[in-house]
């Protein structure tokens, strides 16, 4: 007699359920408020107040939240996601337009000729363009951080040699003589003729120029 072999068995593998957690609106809306309190602060630069970064949270949070997977807690996820995005963000509105050097034919990058990547000048502020790029840069750098009233006046303190100076690139002149207006255009002609100017004046001045400047991408 012929032994039939019995059909072995196949063990099926019981699948894992992966529960996702459901989110009401009212849960979203409350962890959004939590986290724009915590990073709006943090994150507020220049122009950008600490209310214009909530407003900038909420968003980010609200695109984040689409692609939300229920699997991780939706406070660390849109964390994550939000902090992210204001790197990002951040850094496309506030970055500095690159240095001449990169263009220049005595660039030396690998420092092969110079520990100071110019196979010209040791000093880098020796060369001409790369002198006006530092001054350009440094005053918009300046006004971008000015929040405060008191930032305004350190501002005012420390800089008055070098202010005048930044004021006599052509450059800046050209780019608040078409844009500045009204108040702040005559509070700009007095401090440019050397006129002492109250306090509340030059943060009037020094918002709207920052403004101006941060919008520009020269």
């Amino acid at each position: 007699k012929i032994m039939k072999k019995k059909p072995s068995r196949k063990i099926k593998k019981k699948k894992t359920k992966i529960v996702k957690n459901k989110v009401s609106e009212a849960e979203l809306l409350e962890i959004i408020d939590i986290i724009s309190k915590k990073l709006a602060y943090k994150f507020k630069f220049g122009y950008h107040e600490y209310d214009d970064m909530k407003q900038q949270i909420t968003i980010f949070a609200l695109e984040g939240f689409k692609n939300y997977d229920g699997i991780r807690p939706l406070e660390n996820f849109l964390w994550t996601h939000v902090r992210n995005r204001l790197f990002n963000y951040k850094r496309d509105n506030y970055q500095r337009p690159d240095k001449p050097c990169l263009t220049c034919p005595l660039y030396d990058p690998h420092c092969k000729i110079s520990n100071s990547q110019c196979s010209k000048f040791t000093d880098k502020n020796e060369c001409s363009l790369y002198e006006k790029w530092s001054k350009r840069n440094n005053i918009k750098k300046n006004l971008m951080y000015l929040t405060s009233v008191e930032d305004s006046g350190t501002f005012e303190k420390n800089n008055k040699i070098s202010f005048s100076e930044n004021m006599a690139n052509k450059e800046i002149l050209d780019i608040l003589d078409r844009d500045l207006n009204g108040e702040e255009r005559e509070i700009y002609l007095k401090v440019k003729g050397g006129v002492r100017v109250n306090r509340g004046d030059m943060l009037k001045l020094t918002t709207k120029m920052r403004k101006i400047l941060g919008n520009d991408n020269g």
